[in-house]
């Protein structure tokens, strides 16, 4: 039996259904297996443009949502973090030679046909984003079982998300000298403007849960984060502190499961 992996989170943006529903609705298991099947098994570097696109499936209110995989955009996306992270000499002893061209004109004739495509997914790994609970409240968790493990999810309202990280932009950059902080939330804000304004965000703990273990059940990081932003707003940085340091404390035995593997 497939199982989650337990160390990505996933933040997904599901859009109105304007094209009816997948015959085969996507689910993490496959995403996840697709991707380590892909890493084990190839030889070369490619970028499958022409795959049939999966879409997960949301049904909220009497409406269907889908949220493509887009998972050779995303591929292609971590590809070239990868490669600018660790630079061209060290990527061509990963690499056999001539495969990032290769894939590089790939995508760039897809990219010339799909030049507006985002990808709906984004992914962290050994945890959750900080600035991913700015786009979420605490009345929007709920817990949900996969396979019998117990995990959480946040859904809400892209126009309130948009709404909420760009009040959390306005305040931080007034009261705070950190630039990737403020560069993050940017980032986030630019990034959910590129979908249909009556779509749905999805913060999804997935396998990330587990790590959280006992902690699970008391676990409350969204409203540690709104209870930081909101002491913020009154000028009682010591109760902010307070706040953000509870979440950090949370999740810092998730975070220190990385430098273990």
């Amino acid at each position: 039996m497939a199982r989650v992996l337990p160390y990505p989170s996933y933040l997904r943006v599901y859009e109105p259904a304007e094209r009816g529903l997948p015959v085969d609705p996507a689910s993490v298991d496959e995403e996840q297996q697709t991707v380590i099947s892909r890493a084990v098994k190839s030889t070369t570097l490619t970028i499958d443009t022409d795959s049939a696109e999966h879409c997960y499936v949301l049904r909220r209110d009497d409406r269907d949502y889908v949220c493509p995989v887009d998972l050779s955009l995303r591929s292609w996306l971590s590809l070239t973090s990868l490669v600018d992270n660790i630079g061209d000499a060290a990527a061509s002893l990963i690499f056999p030679p001539n495969a990032l061209s290769s894939a590089d004109d790939q995508f760039l004739r897809w990219r010339r046909d799909n030049p507006d495509a985002v990808p709906h997914i984004r992914t962290s790994t050994w945890g959750v984003p900080r600035t991913w609970f700015v786009l979420v409240v605490a009345d929007e968790r709920e817990l949900y079982d996969h396979e019998g493990a117990a995990s959480v999810r946040y859904r809400a309202r892209v126009s309130e998300a948009r709404t909420r990280v760009g009040a959390a932009q306005r305040l931080l950059r007034s009261v705070i000298d950190d630039g990737e902080l403020l560069d993050e939330l940017a980032d986030l804000e630019s990034w959910l403007e590129a979908f249909h304004v009556e779509s749905l965000v999805e913060l999804d703990y997935a396998g990330v849960a587990r790590l959280l273990q006992t902690q699970l059940s008391t676990d409350d990081s969204a409203g540690d984060i709104h209870r930081a932003l909101d002491a913020v707003r009154r000028s009682d940085l010591a109760a902010a502190g307070i706040s953000y340091r509870a979440f950090e404390e949370r999740w810092r035995a998730v975070n220190a499961f990385e430098r273990a593997n």
